[in-house]
């Protein structure tokens, strides 16, 4: 059973989408949507994973896009980037899950490429760590600032990284970096490639399932 509930008791208007899976829920799959994307951009992967009892909350990235939808980071490699409030959106909906019982262990980040970027490098500098990062499509730009701000609390965080041979616009090899950088750190970390484009490959649904099932 899924049924979707109002997102008022967060109190953000960034955060309008919570779907349950189930009469009560156990753990929490935060699921960050893509650049130019919004909070119903993540919704078919909350049907396409089956993770009986679980809690969905989809929000929306704070920085509105010229052309459409929205994007968790604002600026450029000249000015810099700037993404405190998506930070601060994160910190908000993981001390909410914590008031209401759900342990930092049972609470997952899945990104689809810039928000698996984002995932990754909150997740970085926590000092806490979480059920799991799952990174679909995704990159760390700076490897170097990563590695200083990365703390010890953080790596016992599992990772999950997928990506697709055929990706043309953020190459799979990222994501071989971006194993490396992980194992190097000494988190756990898997990396699965599919052979298929900028997407999320259906086959990947089911390593995603088991991998937080694995972990409850």
């Amino acid at each position: 059973m899924s049924f979707q509930i109002a997102a008022a008791i967060y109190n953000d208007p960034l955060i309008k989408k919570i779907i349950h899976t189930g009469d009560f829920y156990r753990q929490s799959i935060i699921a960050l949507h893509g650049w130019t994307g919004d909070e119903g951009s993540m919704e078919p992967i909350t049907k396409a994973i089956r993770v009986p009892n679980t809690r969905w909350i989809l929000p929306q990235a704070p920085y509105p896009l010229e052309q459409k939808g929205f994007s968790w980071f604002s600026g450029s490699g000249e000015s810099g980037w700037k993404f405190q409030k998506s930070f601060n959106l994160l910190d908000k909906i993981i001390e909410r899950e914590r008031e209401q019982g759900t342990d930092t262990e049972q609470i997952f980040l899945l990104g689809f490429s810039q928000g698996a970027t984002l995932a990754m490098i909150y997740m970085a500098s926590r000092k806490f760590s979480l059920g799991g990062i799952i990174s679909i499509a995704g990159f760390i730009r700076n490897a170097g600032k990563f590695r200083k701000k990365a703390t010890k609390a953080t790596n016992k965080t599992p990772i999950l990284l997928i990506h697709g041979t055929k990706d043309q616009i953020i190459p799979v090899k990222e994501s071989y970096k971006t194993h490396n950088l992980y194992q190097n750190l000494g988190f756990p970390s898997e990396l699965h490639v599919f052979n298929t484009e900028h997407k999320i490959h259906l086959r990947a649904t089911n390593l995603i399932q088991n991998f937080i099932l694995n972990r409850l």
